[in-house]
This record gives C-alpha cells, sequence and structure tokens, in this order.
C-alpha cells in the first residue's frame, strides 16, 4: 500500500499544529495585564519553546538548514522549565515545591550530561531519554496538581482553574508521545514510517494547546491561593 499521501498528509499536519501554538500565545498577550502572576509562565511556554523553538525555527532548521536538532533540545528544556514555574507557584506546601525543585535539577543535570557525554551526536540524532525524563516529570506534577485539589476539596469550577486545565493536557500530551518518540529511535533509517506516526503528536500538541488556551482565558480568575508572586514579570514582546 503506498503511503505516500499518507506522509504529505502528516507533512502538512505538522504545519496546521505548530499554528495552534498561536491560540494560546495570542490569548496570553490579549490578556497579559489581567493575567495573575501565576500563570503568566504559560505565555512564554507559548512563545519560547512552543512558536520559536518548536515552530519558527525548528521549521527553519528543517527546510533552509536541514537539520532542527538543536532547537528541539532546546524547546524540550523550555517546555520543562516554564511548566515546572507555573507548577512551583500552583503547589501550596513546600515538601510538593522541593520535590519539584528537585526533579528540575535532576531533569538540568542529565540534559547537561546527555549533551557533554554525547557531543559527537548531539546536532544530528535526538535521544529519546531526555523525552522521558520530561514526561515523567511533568506527568508527575500534574497527578501531584491533581492530589492537591482532591485534598483541599476546594469550591471551584475546575474547568476554569488554568493549571487543572495545564495538567489534563499535560497528561494527554506527555504521556501520549513518549511512545512515537521511543519508536521513533528504532525506526531512523525509515523516515515515512516517522512521520506518519507523528500524526498522533500533532494531533495531542493540538488538544493541548486547545487547554493551554482555556487556561490563559480563566488566567484573571481570583484566587487568594495563586495570587502572590514573589518575582515582577517582563511584558511578551510585542
Amino acid at each position: 500500500m503506498d503511503s505516500g499521501w499518507l506522509v504529505q498528509f502528516a507533512k502538512q499536519f505538522n504545519n496546521v499544529a505548530l499554528l495552534t501554538y498561536l491560540i494560546p500565545l495570542g490569548i496570553g498577550i490579549y490578556r497579559w495585564k489581567f493575567l495573575l502572576p501565576t500563570y503568566r509562565p504559560l505565555v512564554w511556554f507559548a512563545l519560547i519553546p512552543g512558536a520559536l523553538l518548536n515552530g519558527a525555527l525548528a521549521e527553519y532548521g528543517r527546510h533552509v538548514l536541514h537539520n532542527n536538532i538543536i532547537f528541539l533540545r532546546l524547546a524540550t528544556v523550555g517546555e520543562t522549565l516554564l511548566l515546572g514555574w507555573a507548577y512551583y507557584y500552583a503547589f501550596h506546601s513546600g515538601r510538593s515545591r522541593f520535590v519539584l525543585l528537585a526533579g528540575l535539577g535532576i531533569f538540568l543535570g542529565l540534559a547537561s550530561l546527555e549533551s557533554s557525554n554525547f557531543a559527537e551526536h548531539f546536532f544530528i540524532s535526538y535521544s529519546s531519554f531526555i523525552h522521558l525524563v520530561q514526561s515523567v516529570l511533568l506527568v508527575g506534577a500534574a497527578v501531584a496538581y491533581f492530589e492537591q485539589t482532591l485534598r483541599e476539596l476546594r469550591n471551584i469550577d475546575l474547568g476554569q482553574d488554568p493549571i487543572f486545565m495545564v495538567s489534563v493536557g499535560s497528561i494527554l500530551y506527555y504521556a501520549g508521545t513518549l511512545l512515537v518518540f521511543i519508536s521513533e529511535m528504532r525506526l531512523q533509517d525509515q523516515a515515512d514510517i516517522i512521520w506518519i506516526m507523528y500524526i498522533i503528536q500533532f494531533v495531542l500538541l493540538i488538544v493541548f494547546n486547545t487547554f493551554l488556551a482555556i487556561a490563559l482565558w480563566h488566567g484573571d480568575q481570583p484566587s487568594d491561593e495563586y495570587t502572590s508572586s514573589p518575582l515582577d514579570w517582563p511584558s511578551p514582546p510585542s
């Protein structure tokens, strides 16, 4: 069976999926002055690892430089740090925050170790190992937030809780795409099959950006638990 049409569909669908980063980004910029400081890392998430690294620069690397590995690696690190930043202020217990910071430290250490030990392949191949660590960390943070929500029994509409929305999207995307990245490493010489598998990732990316857009739309919801942040946040470029 000729899979050429499916590969072409996947490549076009990739562009559609990447464009969905602009939806939460546009909402975040539009509502920036109304967003509680806790939720502003989500705007930077949509801008830097999302629209810039995974989107514009990765596509530039793929089409012009014929290599976009460095941009995808940086996007993985950026996604993890910015979502971790948002979860840090969403967690209420010092223990949860400490575990999260420890996890982020381990992630950065392993990412640095991989880049130094495998410098020969750093720019030409993409290991699924860091994706595994990223998925465990972010899915774990999402589950911890669910547990916190259930324990506190807050009288809120979960559909208007930004971090809850992000957590649902994170579990679907990072857990759902992990198998794709692991399989990719075993199919490096079968580009057509890899592109077809990527369709799963593209669908999940659209779903994730939908939840992210909902989260930012409700990012002005007042809550005594989420309104404080010790940092003065810069405004995103206009």
